[in-house]
């Protein structure tokens, strides 16, 4: 069972976590560390603490290969500060691992809910994969939105919007239950409320808020995943390099256009307090406003055929209209 503190300041429970734990690994970004080191290492005293960071933005499985042999010590607990990317790798070394080592997860964006979730992405050759497993789940959510404030506003934006649409998937996927649906309308309704403030002002209220919503999102995807949206998502980025949150973004709303055929989704739309009619230019005016590109070809994918193709159709197992290749085309064209 996970701990999961979500409020402005929960860092100041990591020394509760790492109670009686003295050998530390600290999975944390480049970047992320240099920012944030200062409000992490007064918490880290009288502990031995070995630092890796040597891994890309989309982690891989021979960098994983690379950092289980070169910290092959007895480690007490495991700490990952860092965005989704750097969770996934930190929640991917220990599943490989072997070992049952503690692990919190400190997230640095408000948006994947990596810290709530028992899977975790690895590329293979190229290919976006996933670890789905109980014991990937961290040990200890520190969700403290100050780590995500004085962000660049593409990244904020890209973030809320994977939180965003990570809800909205949930609600309508084959797999959830009355719970994951209680989460995913809580984050939706946020979403709705605070993202615009959040990415364009980063006023504090906002980045709380969002700050929940992609942790709500995380729960509720722990239990329902995710659907189309994320399927298509998986080949806009490994192929076309569009950052993930961005990458779901430009399907969900044909997906959504879609998906009322086959489900019910009036308590979404009430979160989201639109209409049917409205979700198209909803979703358009939401990311131009947010400044994500939503014109497929200014993002170099011209050929729809191709991206189709190469779409894993397992993943679209968990979407409540089975989709055909046509549907796939046109909600790609919305």
């Amino acid at each position: 069972m996970q701990q999961s503190f979500v409020y402005r300041g929960a860092i100041e429970k990591l020394p509760l976590c790492l109670e009686g734990k003295k050998k530390l690994l600290l999975f944390c970004g480049k970047a992320s560390w240099r920012k944030l080191s200062s409000k992490i290492v007064p918490f880290l005293a009288e502990k031995d603490c070995c630092l890796y960071n040597d891994f890309s933005p989309n982690p891989k499985k021979e960098e994983i290969e690379r950092a289980l042999e070169k910290c092959r010590a007895h480690f007490d607990a495991i700490i990952a500060v860092g965005g989704g990317s750097v969770i996934d790798f930190a929640k991917a070394f220990r599943f490989f691992r072997g070992e049952r080592i503690s692990l919190m997860a400190v997230p640095t964006t408000a948006g994947t809910g990596s810290e709530a979730t028992q899977f975790a992405v690895v590329y293979v050759k190229g290919q976006k994969t996933s670890l789905d497993d109980q014991s990937l789940l961290p040990d200890f959510a520190l969700v403290d939105s100050r780590f995500s404030e004085d962000a660049p506003v593409y990244l904020k934006a890209s973030c809320a919007m994977d939180a965003y649409c990570q809800a909205i998937e949930s609600f309508w996927a084959k797999r959830a239950t009355q719970e994951s649906r209680k989460y995913a309308l809580e984050a939706v309704a946020l979403c709705r409320e605070f993202l615009l403030e959040a990415v364009l002002s980063d006023e504090q209220k906002a980045n709380e808020k969002m700050a929940l919503a992609a942790h709500l999102s995380g729960k509720a995807i722990n239990i329902s995943r995710t659907t189309a949206a994320h399927a298509l998502s998986y080949v806009l980025t490994s192929k076309y390099g569009i950052p993930h949150g961005h990458a779901v973004a430009l399907s969900i709303s044909g997906l959504f256009l879609c998906n009322m055929e086959a489900v019910d989704v009036r308590p979404v739309l009430e979160a989201m307090r639109i209409s049917r009619e409205e979700v198209s230019s909803y979703f358009h005016n939401l990311m131009e406003k947010t400044g994500l590109e939503t014109d497929l070809k200014k993002l170099n994918v011209g050929n729809l055929d191709e991206l189709v193709e190469n779409v894993n159709p397992e993943r679209l197992e968990n979407n409540p209209k089975k989709l055909s290749r046509e549907d796939l085309i046109k909600i790609l064209s919305v």
